[in-house]
C-alpha cells in the first residue's frame, strides 16, 4: 500500500519556529515530525511514501531522507505554488493509482485502530473513508455523519439522528477518487472533491473512533505534543526526559521534569531544563534556566501553555 504524506504547508501559525526549519521536520524526540506519521503508516502495511512539498523544500527532502535510510522509499513532489489538499493529492495520482491508499497529515500524530478503518472501509464499499474523532473542546469543523455511516456534509449541526466528529487528516481511498479531483489548479479536497461527491449520494463514509491525536500547530502545541509522545513513549505518567545521544550535557545541569534535548544541543554545567525543548545548535549557558519554551539557535519561543 502506497502512503501520501501532505507537506506542502507554510506552518504560519508555528512561527517563528518554522521559519528556521520546515514544520513537517522539526525534531520531535529524535525524529523529524512527519516520520511520527510514517512510522504509524508503516506499521499498518503502508510500504512506499510520498511526500509533497513547497516551502523548504530541500531542508525536508534532506532530513526525512536522511532519518528513512534504506528502511523504505520515499519520493517526492515539488509544489512551485501550493496545490492544497486536493491538487497536491491529484498531483500524485500517477503515483496513487493501483489500489487502496492512505493520505496523512504531517504536522499531527495519532494512535487509533487504523487496521479497523481499512476493513470497514473494505467492508461498506466505501470510495473514500475519513478517520474522524469526538472533538470534545470543539476545537475543529464538525463533519456530519448520518446513522449509516455516510457523511452528510462539513461544518452546521448534525441531522437528526446522526453524530459528528472532527476528520484527522487519515484519508483511505480508492485510486477511482483520483479522477474526481479537479485538475490544473489548487483545490481542497473537502470543500471541492468530497463534498460535490456526497451530493450526488457517491459512498463517502466515516470512520468514527477514539485515541490520540496530537496536533502540532503552534509553539504550545508543539511543545505539549511532544511531551505528550515522551509520557507515551516512558510508559505513563511524567515527569519524563528525553536526551538525544548526541546532545551535550555539562556537569551539575539539571535535565528535567519533561524536558526534551535534541541532537547536537547543549547545556552548559550548572544549568536546568524543564518542561522545555532544546533544537539541534541550541546552547544553554552555565547556571542558565531555561523553561516553558523552546529554545533553537536563533533564540527563546516562550509558550504560555501550561501542563494539563
Amino acid at each position: 500500500m502506497k502512503a501520501m504524506i501532505l507537506a506542502a504547508g507554510l506552518g504560519t501559525r508555528l512561527r517563528p519556529l518554522s521559519l528556521e526549519i520546515p514544520k513537517p521536520v522539526i525534531p520531535v524526540l529524535g525524529r523529524p515530525l512527519c516520520g511520527h506519521a510514517m512510522a504509524f503508516l508503516r506499521e499498518h502495511g503502508a510500504a512506499a511514501f510520498l511526500l509533497n512539498l513547497h516551502h523548504g523544500p530541500e531542508t525536508v527532502r534532506e532530513k526525512v531522507t536522511a532519518w528513512a535510510a534504506d528502511r523504505f522509499p520515499v519520493e517526492f513532489t515539488h509544489e512551485p505554488e501550493i496545490l492544497g489538499t486536493g491538487g497536491g493529492i491529484g498531483n500524485a495520482r500517477e503515483y496513487l493509482r493501483g489500489g487502496t491508499f492512505v493520505t496523512a497529515n504531517s504536522d499531527a500524530v495519532a494512535r487509533f485502530p487504523l487496521g479497523d478503518a481499512f476493513a470497514r472501509h473494505r467492508m461498506n464499499g466505501a470510495l473514500a473513508t475519513l478517520v474522524l474523532f469526538p472533538d470534545r473542546w470543539k476545537r475543529y469543523t464538525p463533519v456530519r455523519v448520518r446513522d449509516d455511516g455516510r457523511i452528510a456534509g462539513f461544518g452546521g449541526a448534525a441531522p437528526a439522528g446522526a453524530f459528528e466528529g472532527f476528520y484527522t487528516g487519515y484519508l483511505i481511498a480508492e485510486p477511482e477518487l483520483l479522477d474526481r479531483i479537479p485538475r490544473g489548479r489548487p483545490s481542497c479536497i473537502v470543500r471541492d472533491t468530497l463534498t460535490p461527491l456526497i451530493a450526488t449520494g457517491a459512498p463517502i463514509r466515516a470512520f468514527m473512533t477514539e485515541g490520540a491525536f496530537l496536533d502540532f500547530g503552534t509553539p504550545e502545541d508543539y511543545l505539549r505534543g511532544t511531551l505528550a509522545l515522551l509520557a507515551e513513549r516512558e510508559g505513563g505518567e511524567g515527569p519524563h526526559s528525553f536526551v538525544h545521544p548526541l546532545a551535550s550535557i555539562g556537569k551539575g545541569a539539571t535535565v528535567g521534569p519533561d524536558a526534551v534535548v535534541e541532537e547536537g544541543a547543549t547545556v552548559r554545567a550548572g544549568a536546568t531544563v524543564r518542561r522545555a525543548i532544546l533544537w539541534p545548535g541550541a546552547v544553554v549557558p552555565p547556571g542558565a534556566l531555561v523553561e516553558n519554551g523552546i529554545l533553537t539557535p536563533r533564540g527563546f519561543v516562550g509558550v504560555g501553555d501550561q501542563p494539563r
